[in-house]
């Protein structure tokens, strides 16, 4: 469909293809406040100033805003000259804890602290970690390097994303391990920051429970009010807006937004598809505004064959094989299953 289809509506194209607010460069510009976000703005703030240290679990299933919240941190934080690590985890990557420990090496190298000559020792051992033979087979030793460099870069946020990605039962223990030294000797001036779906935390706090007893705050993401819902519209919609006083959610009426964040059920990726669905519907319908009547036939196909929701949390499937195994390992087996 061509660009200039979407210039009844103000608009430049359709700001709704880019479903992920984690690709967008700047990511705070499109982030809407929450109850959750006061308590972790809070928490950032303590540890920025280095009155606290704290562990944090961000909840919510696929598309609720989790990532969101990370990036949202490591951007503050940056702004703030703190040192921040972040690392995705996948189902893909292979042995996590090598992995980790390169992804603290090249957050160095961003923030400058690599040089040619007389590196930090703290620098020179996390490097010596990636080069570990079979990955970091010693969980307790990584941890402390990790958390001790934490603490000489403070303050510093180590950020992961998307934990319960790791599905194997042995990685997953050498990992967790890992972070619950980190736990032991990170100061204040340190956060630890992860997501996950809720069922991985709850067979966290029940087969780990050396770790989940270290967790500060387990923040659950809840869905998106209407007004919350029109606030996230209105800036999607404000990236490609070229008709100034409209309405910040035109073509969108009140109906509209509450039609498409109930069938949403809050969850603001979705909510995205949605959107893009009902605005396609309105170009292809050469309607002036998208009312919840509107709103409503564009989703109907598709709330037929997804009636049962897509904001369940999806069981993750099995890495492949690593490249290189660590020494002897038991068998593989699977981590955790989601419930209901």
């Amino acid at each position: 469909m061509p660009t200039g289809s979407y210039e009844r509506y103000g608009l430049t194209g359709n700001p709704f293809r880019e479903l992920a607010s984690e690709n967008v460069e700047d990511v705070t510009i499109f982030h809407v406040n929450q109850t959750a976000d006061e308590t972790l703005r809070t928490i950032r703030e303590e540890v920025l100033d280095r009155e606290n240290r704290a562990i944090v679990a961000v909840t919510g299933p696929p598309g609720s805003g989790k990532t969101q919240r990370l990036r949202v941190a490591a951007a503050e934080a940056r702004e703030r000259h703190a040192f921040v690590v972040y690392f995705d985890v996948t189902t893909r990557s292979p042995w996590v804890l090598r992995g980790f420990a390169e992804a603290f090496e090249e957050s160095a190298k961003a923030a400058g602290l690599v040089k040619m000559l007389g590196s930090p020792p703290w620098l020179r051992s996390i490097a010596a970690l990636t080069r570990a033979k079979g990955g970091l087979s010693n969980p307790k030793e990584a941890g402390r390097r990790i958390g001790e460099a934490l603490n000489a870069t403070a303050p510093s946020l180590l950020l992961l994303n998307d934990v319960h990605n790791m599905t194997e039962a042995y990685e997953a223990d050498m990992f967790v391990k890992t972070l619950e030294e980190v736990s032991a000797v990170m100061k204040p001036g340190v956060l630890l920051m992860f997501t996950c779906y809720v069922g991985y935390l709850a067979w966290l706090t029940a087969n780990q429970p050396a770790f989940a007893a270290r967790i500060n705050r387990a923040i659950p993401l809840v869905g998106l009010s209407d007004d919350e819902a029109r606030l996230v519209l209105a800036k999607k919609l404000l990236a490609k807006r070229i008709v100034e006083d409209l309405e910040p959610t035109y073509p969108f009426d009140r109906d509209a937004v509450h039609e498409l964040n109930l069938a949403a059920r809050g969850n603001p990726r979705r909510l995205f598809e949605l959107a893009d669905l009902a605005l396609e519907r309105g170009v292809a319908l050469r309607a002036y505004q998208i009312d919840g009547e509107l709103a409503r036939s564009a989703l109907a196909p598709r709330e037929r064959i997804l009636s049962g929701g897509s904001g369940a949390e999806p069981t993750p499937a099995p890495p492949e094989a690593p490249s290189e195994a660590p020494p002897t390992p038991p068998p593989r087996r699977s981590l955790w299953k989601r419930s209901g």
